[in-house]
């Protein structure tokens, strides 16, 4: 049966293009995504990138157009879909967000919960929420997805593996599959990271994970909720992107489909681009924090290793006299991920994207109330 994501039409040893229609805009015209097809042998996997959730993250774009080549597609053993532009609205305003939903649009993937009965006060799923209903349902049976990002300026380039939640309620054998199962994606997660070859970082804590809507991204929705193993991929700064990491990210993913079956050779050696390793597992942490108004001198870079105590900033007025603490520590140990924009602070914000250690379990049971809730 031949693959249709859109309009687009998968052919054997070819790149094919299409539209996957997004939305109709009142004033006429319409949104629509692009689509790209590289297949080769159809009977084999299929894999997804996808990447342009928000706007000012452009190296995605350039990684899908460097990987996919006609060359590519005769090599192949399946079928590799990609969506270079998950939200056209946002990228062709340079806004995170798309200007037709307020809010996040990588926060509208389905969670799990059951539907509830729609309040007369509650807004409906806008039309972008959706449409990404639509592009999971077609995910559904593919062999793995890779969401491409975009961190902070001059940020490492890194992966953001999910958490991976099962059920915990029902009969025992009934708790016992469901935590095989996602035992099971955990491990594919692993050896994903591994073919990779970029540093990693897990997500934060469950309940911070949970209140911050993580749950609901692209990856965590399909890991989680379809059982497919996916990971969301941060290339550095996002509004121009850095040819070193766009080279190293379109080795890692062709590693990737090496790992999935799809393509033949040795892993590429992933070059050019820094991979910090303490030793240890890490999560996302955004510290230090600042505890007045003032300007940071930022004393780390971007892939450094640090340790707990270790003096990462200087703090100063705007005539450059220091005030408070004087010199920001660090409160742990891990690596630099990138340092916050710009070097004026307000009270309570973060100087640093540290990964640091993390002895927490990658796959932990939903929170009882979950969907209650």
């Amino acid at each position: 049966m031949t693959l249709k994501i859109g309009t687009a039409r998968a052919a054997p040893g070819r790149l094919t293009y299409g539209q996957y229609p997004l939305l109709d805009h009142p004033v006429g015209g319409s949104d629509a995504m692009p689509v790209i097809l590289a297949q080769g042998d159809p009977r084999g996997p299929v894999f997804w990138v996808v990447s342009g959730i928000h706007g000012p993250e452009h190296a995605g774009l350039q990684v899908i157009h460097r990987l996919l080549t006609r060359d590519l597609a005769r090599q192949l053993n399946g079928t590799l879909v990609a969506l270079p532009a998950l939200n056209p609205a946002g990228l062709r305003t340079m806004q995170r967000q798309a200007y037709y939903h307020d809010g996040d649009p990588n926060r509208l993937w389905p969670d799990g919960r059951p539907a509830r009965q729609p309040e007369p006060d509650d807004d409906p799923p806008s039309a972008l929420e959706q449409a990404y209903g639509r592009v999971f349902e077609d995910m559904r049976g593919a062999a793995a997805v890779v969401d491409l990002h975009n961190a902070w300026t001059n940020s490492v380039s890194f992966v953001f593996r999910d958490r991976v939640f099962y059920r915990n309620d029902g009969p025992p054998a009934k708790r016992k599959r469901a935590r095989a199962a996602a035992q099971k994606v955990d491990a594919q997660l692993a050896t994903m990271c591994a073919a990779y070859g970029h540093p990693i970082v897990q997500e934060l804590p469950v309940k911070k994970y949970l209140a911050r809507q993580l749950h609901r991204s692209t990856t965590a929705a399909v890991t989680n909720l379809l059982s497919i193993p996916a990971l969301t991929m941060e290339l550095g700064t996002g509004h121009m992107p850095d040819p070193a990491i766009v080279r190293a990210a379109v080795a890692g993913l062709r590693n990737l489909l090496r790992w999935a079956g799809m393509l033949p050779g040795e892993p590429e050696p992933i070059t050019g681009i820094k991979r910090p390793d303490p030793g240890y597992a890490c999560r996302r942490c955004s510290t230090p924090r600042v505890s007045l108004a003032c300007v940071i001198h930022h004393l780390c870079e971007p892939g450094e290793l640090v340790s707990a105590g270790q003096p990462v900033a200087e703090v100063r007025d705007v005539w450059g006299r220091s005030i408070g603490e004087n010199v920001l520590k660090s409160e742990y140990d891990g690596w630099v991920m990138a340092r916050s924009h710009g070097i004026l602070y307000y009270p309570g914000a973060a100087v640093y994207g540290l990964a640091i250690r993390d002895d927490l379990p990658t796959v932990q049971p939903y929170p009882k109330d979950y969907f209650k809730s």
